[in-house]
Order: structure tokens, then sequence, then C-alpha cells
């Protein structure tokens, strides 16, 4: 079976973004990495599941929201 997966890279150890329905824990697999560029100020590239129009919504949302907070409740 061949499939494509995004995935991140952290502390030696890659991890899908998305579920790896059928594969067995500790299958072995073959990897063939290719670097992918990453606008890191959209959600949607480090989710994978959201449309950008709809990222970029949701991040607006959330920039809002902290906007109301007041540093001096944390």
């Amino acid at each position: 079976m061949v499939r494509l997966v995004r995935a991140i890279y952290e502390n030696g150890v890659f991890r899908p973004l998305e579920a790896l329905d059928g594969l067995l824990d500790r299958s072995a697999v073959r990897l063939r990495v290719e670097e992918v560029a990453v606008d890191s100020g959209r959600l949607s590239d480090f989710a994978g599941k959201w449309k950008p129009e709809e990222a970029d919504e949701i991040g607006a949302l959330i920039e809002a929201e902290f906007e109301q907070v007041d540093p001096r409740e944390w």
C-alpha cells in the first residue's frame, strides 16, 4: 500500500498529521522525505485539515479573543 502522508519531524521522530488507518504499531515502512515550505502564519499548514480561508477566519477569531484578555488576569 502506498499513500502520501504529511508529517512533522520533531525531536528525531516523524509525527503524522493524520490517522494512519490500517497500519499496525511497529510496522516497517519506507519514507521518502520531501521538505515543504510552511507558512507559519496559517493554521491550515499546521493542522492540514482546513481550507486556507477557514484557517484564516479561525486565526482571526483567536486573535480577536486574545486581544480581549487582560494580561493582569494571567
